[in-house]
């Protein structure tokens, strides 16, 4: 679960805020700070498959299939799973979470509000402010801004300039599972995440660079990510093939199978 939500949730919210259309296969790497460390990380997007790779970690998805495959390079495994079983598997979480909820009901109103706030629930209105502008890897961008209360801070940088080669309705399904809002907008008690998903929906173009500043239960985790380089051109058949960026791993059950069966 961990190194899909890494390496590919970024992908997917980059991919659905830039409302594709069919274009030429682009190939993005950015360098990115956060938590986890310094680094680099590339996202291939071509009009079957994207991918997306940060340090040790690959993360496929075929459009058509719905197929997802995660690669872990350090332990020389990889797993596969599809959007439909992830449904099947939501819903036995969702159905876990109301029970969670039903027994928190019964709790004090003062500690229920509490526990929302530290968690996120409950931080306060969500907006969406235009900055300004600046070229990044050569593209004109424009800032957004978005804030959830005095918890979460985001901005974005956006180029309308560049158009991904991908069918939109699969994307905003895989963005339902995938992105960084997803597990928590299932809770009621994360129900201010819901509500940024959905905001963030108003910027537009394709994202180069952003920053994020999260706090959750008094701790703040803060990461960020830039476009170096921006290629557009045919994207050659290896850079999506399992067989290839995994020769001789071991196949094991994905962790998103997990979900809902603890």
């Amino acid at each position: 679960m961990k190194s899909l939500g890494r390496t590919l949730s970024a992908a997917v919210l980059t991919a659905v805020i830039a409302a594709p259309v069919l274009a030429e296969d682009l190939t993005v790497t950015y360098k990115t700070t956060g938590t986890g460390g310094d680094g680099t990380s590339t996202q291939y997007f071509s009009s079957e498959r994207m991918r997306s790779h940060d340090g040790n970690l690959d993360t496929l998805f075929e459009y058509a299939s719905g197929t997802i495959t995660s690669i872990d390079h350090g332990k020389k495994q990889y797993s596969q799973i599809t959007l439909a079983e992830i449904e099947e598997a939501m819903k036995a979480a969702r159905a876990q979470m109301e029970q969670a909820m039903a027994q928190l009901e019964s709790m004090p109103a003062a500690i229920r509000e509490k526990m929302g706030k530290m968690m996120g629930g409950m931080a306060g209105e969500v907006t969406v402010t235009k900055g300004g502008t600046r070229d990044v890897a050569g593209y004109p961008t424009q800032e957004y801004v978005v804030t959830m209360g005095e918890a979460t801070k985001m901005t974005f940088w956006n180029t309308t300039d560049l158009a991904l080669p991908m069918p939109e309705v699969n994307l905003k399904r895989l963005a339902a599972f995938t992105g960084p809002m997803a597990a928590m907008a299932q809770n009621p008690m994360f129900k201010g995440f819901a509500q940024l998903a959905e905001k963030m929906q108003e910027m537009e173009g394709f994202t180069l660079a952003s920053t994020s500043s999260i706090s959750m239960m008094g701790r703040t985790h803060e990461s960020s990510r830039e476009a170096t380089a921006v290629k557009t051109g045919p994207i050659p058949a290896s850079e999506f093939d399992v067989a290839t960026l995994a020769p001789g791993y071991k196949k094991v059950d994905s962790p998103l199978s997990q979900i809902g069966k603890r």
